[in-house]
């Protein structure tokens, strides 16, 4: 299917569904003001793509499913929050080898794809809030994020904020693809 500019905010991202009830709890404890993200939202981006002409979204989705899609575990150990964009979201600071690699794979492939670089380096988190950032944020018990499958997302602006839809999936070690 391609994904041509019709589609001008793509992602890879792992879905966090499952820690739904765990990011649920946290942003209660939290109780910021500001708007939450919802359940289904929840995702840890791996690499914007933006725009893709045909011949580039046919090449991902054909490489997408050959690469060693490797599983790892990420342990969600602090908060944070990026100023420029008003979030407040819950990162690590042990990123696995594993994830690492993936994402420089991932960047060279895009690269020869003539995708353009990343405009900040890599940090992996999950976004619990659109909110102004705070001076300060507490300490927090680590939640282990285990995700079994990285997606092609799509991101659809409107009223509440980006709205994400996947488009395609493939689970991680390697398998084929897993459809939705």
């Amino acid at each position: 299917m391609p994904l041509t500019t019709d589609a001008p905010r793509l992602f890879l991202a792992f879905p966090a569904d499952k820690l739904t009830v765990s990011l649920n709890q946290l942003q209660d404890q939290l109780a910021l003001p500001g708007r939450r993200i919802l359940s289904h939202q929840f995702h840890l981006t791996l690499r914007f793509l933006g725009p893709l002409t045909d011949t580039q979204s046919t090449s991902l989705l054909k490489q997408l499913p050959q690469m060693q899609l490797p599983s790892f575990e990420l342990p969600l150990n602090q908060l944070g929050c990026f100023t420029r964009a008003n979030v407040v979201w819950i990162g690590t600071d042990q990123v696995p080898e594993a994830l690492m690699s993936l994402y420089q794979e991932i960047n060279n492939r895009c690269g020869s794809l003539k995708l353009g670089p990343p405009h900040k380096a890599y940090r992996p988190h999950i976004t619990l809030f659109r909110h102004p950032c705070l001076p300060e944020l507490p300490a927090i018990t680590p939640i282990i994020y285990r995700p079994t499958k990285l997606c092609l997302y799509r991101s659809m602006p409107n009223e509440q904020g980006p709205h994400y839809e996947i488009l395609e999936s493939w689970e991680l070690n390697g398998k084929q693809n897993c459809q939705r």
